[in-house]
């Protein structure tokens, strides 16, 4: 969860968290089943924020929920988001249960692009298609992931899984990101051996967003997750060690991602102290 939710901390406080592994036979694709429940006092209400997240989410959602462009209760597939953090806001008694595609990994069960729901949440039925195919509803689920882990494989592996020509390649330059050197996209070309068209390519085909910035969100997550576990260096020195070129283009950037300055949400988790064991 560090350096993926803002204030993490404050989500667990009021939410219950879970999560499971899908079946081996399909963690090629999917990366986890996951669940948040809550129960708010009357009148009150939280948002809950996730980073600029290029994976895809499918979800099955209950109660008290809203975030803009969607309704509440009902099966939603989330895109990839680009344009910053995604919010959702829970209010009284409610829930959700999902699936966490690997990047990449819904090419293995349907035809529908990521780019056709980049920054948006539809209906589950309206994209989640394969060709003519008609998709089967999800099954009723229980409420946490593990519970729902046996249902979720079920449903998957009756969609016959079967993964997209250079998908393979594509995760690997994808491993490329874990390097913090990986600062542009000149280097990534380096070490990927594509150009930059190339890369363009498959990252509009395989995740709906562009390669620039997949390395300008995976910089500042781990940013957010440094301060969040209370890493001592100053702002600068993070900015710095991150392959930022110097403090403002730093602060435009964080800003960019999370929605706020890097100062002000250091001080924020300066005031919570720093979280471990996530």
């Amino acid at each position: 969860m560090l350096g993926h939710v803002l204030r993490p901390d404050e989500l667990l406080r009021h939410s219950r968290y879970d999560h499971a592994e899908p079946a081996p036979a399909l963690r090629r694709w999917v990366e986890r089943y996951w669940s948040v429940t809550w129960q708010l006092p009357p009148g009150q209400e939280r948002v809950a924020s996730t980073l600029d997240d290029p994976g895809i989410h499918l979800t099955h959602e209950w109660g008290g929920v809203r975030r803009a462009g969607a309704g509440g209760a009902g099966d939603w597939i989330t895109g990839p988001v680009a344009r910053g953090r995604f919010d959702v806001t829970q209010h009284g008694a409610g829930g959700v249960v999902g699936v966490r595609f690997r990047l990449g990994g819904t090419t293995a069960f349907t035809t529908a692009a990521p780019s056709e729901i980049r920054d948006r949440t539809v209906r589950a039925a309206d994209w989640f298609r394969r060709g003519d195919l008609v998709l089967p509803d999800l099954p009723d689920l229980p409420d946490t992931a593990t519970a729902a882990a046996t249902a979720f494989d079920s449903w998957l592996l009756a969609l016959e899984p079967r993964e997209a020509p250079g998908f393979a390649e594509f995760t690997q330059i994808l491993g490329l990101l874990d390097d913090p050197a990986v600062t542009g996209t000149a280097e990534l070309e380096r070490r990927s051996g594509h150009g930059t068209r190339t890369l363009q390519r498959r990252f509009h085909r395989f995740l709906g967003v562009g390669p620039k910035r997949m390395i300008l969100r995976a910089r500042v997550i781990d940013a957010v997750a440094a301060i969040d576990r209370g890493d001592r260096r100053s702002l600068g020195e993070l900015a710095h060690d991150l392959g930022w070129y110097d403090q403002p283009h730093f602060d435009r950037d964080f800003r960019a991602v999370t929605g706020t300055a890097p100062s002000a949400y250091a001080r924020t988790a300066a005031v919570r102290g720093p979280i471990l064991g996530l």
